[in-house]
């Protein structure tokens, strides 16, 4: 495979009168024969849009992950003194001697055109984080349109191009399951914006730019907590993205339902049950929220009260590498 680094093409240029037409981004190319153009392997994946990949000496990303147009592979989550709502704080996973099939999310989009992730580093709440392109396949190879860092879950994931205002917008979709007994799945989307040719990890802020948390939505979760009284009070939450032509609207549901841990043959009662509806609006540099979630709000109620968080359900993860005594950094040799 031969790879070229590409200067993006983003219109910097006085328009042409009459019908000015904005050229697409271009990243990153490949040119690759005609078998591995119909038929590409994760090691065509990889070596595109992973600087330094070489699958002839040990397959594994290099550490640490640079894309193909050298940017690093990174992500970082709103903190508690940062946004109303912090994002997810998981622990990396030790890093896979090597990439496989397993560590690679493809979605066609439209003909000739596909969503790519490549999964570089896994965390023990079922997220994963990589480079996500969206590449196109042309006479004789790959060119990257759109390129950035995704950190989402891993499993069942459905990655996705939506249009809201005058902004692209990628919605990768992902479950992450319990290792308890019957195994239960939640489900998370990311939203993340394409601008001049880059995929941003954006908070989503009010009106006065204050963060209002990540570009993260559970589309299914649960929390118990522990209240003053000795009773366990659990919240579930669903909710449903609807992207329109101007704005994402985000239905919620969240049920509340007590339980006394000294009588546990008696079932959970129904304390309060709640529906909202918010408006996400795509601007020009930033996600803005109509107002904070309804999660949000209503589990500050039950912490000012006195209530504590209990620990959630372990989730499946890999299991970690086995160490190599002869590493020193790199991938041992395949031979």
């Amino acid at each position: 495979m031969k790879r070229r680094l590409l200067v993006a093409a983003l219109a910097l240029a006085t328009p042409l009168v009459g019908c000015a037409t904005v050229p697409r981004p271009q990243l990153c190319e490949a040119t690759v024969g005609a078998q591995e153009r119909s038929y590409p392997t994760p090691d065509t994946w990889f070596t595109l849009l992973l600087h330094g990949f070489d699958p002839k000496h040990g397959g594994a990303a290099p550490r640490p992950p640079v894309d193909c147009s050298g940017a690093p592979v990174a992500w970082e989550e709103p903190s508690a003194d940062e946004c109303r709502e912090a994002g997810p704080q998981p622990k990396p996973l030790p890093p896979k001697e090597r990439l496989d099939e397993k560590d690679l999310i493809l979605e066609t989009t439209q003909a000739n055109e596909r969503l790519v992730w490549v999964i570089t580093r896994r965390f023990d709440n079922g997220e994963g984080l990589g480079p996500v392109a969206l590449v196109e396949r042309t006479k004789v190879g790959f060119i990257v349109r759109g390129l950035g860092s995704l950190r989402g879950m891993t499993e069942n994931v459905r990655l996705r191009m939506e249009r809201v205002g005058s902004t692209d917008v990628l919605v990768a979709e992902g479950d992450t399951c319990t290792n308890e007994q019957p195994q239960v799945c939640r489900r998370a989307a990311r939203i993340l914006p394409l601008r001049s040719g880059r995929f941003f990890s954006e908070a989503v802020s009010d009106s006065e730019r204050a963060c209002l948390g990540a570009g993260w939505f559970p589309l299914s979760r649960v929390q118990t907590f522990e209240m003053p009284s000795g009773l366990r009070r659990k919240f579930e939450l669903t909710s449903t993205l609807v992207f329109n032509s101007d704005d994402v609207t985000i239905q919620e549901q969240v049920s509340v339902s007590d339980s006394d841990p000294k009588q546990p043959s008696i079932p959970e009662r129904l304390y309060r049950r709640a529906q909202n509806e918010r408006k996400l609006k795509v601007e020009e540099n930033v996600l803005v929220g109509s107002a904070p979630s309804l999660w949000t709000r209503m589990v500050e109620l039950q912490l000012q009260a006195g209530a504590k968080a209990l620990p959630e359900a372990p989730t499946v993860v890999p299991e970690p590498p086995k160490e190599n005594p002869k590493a020193t950094g790199t991938a041992k040799d395949v031979p």
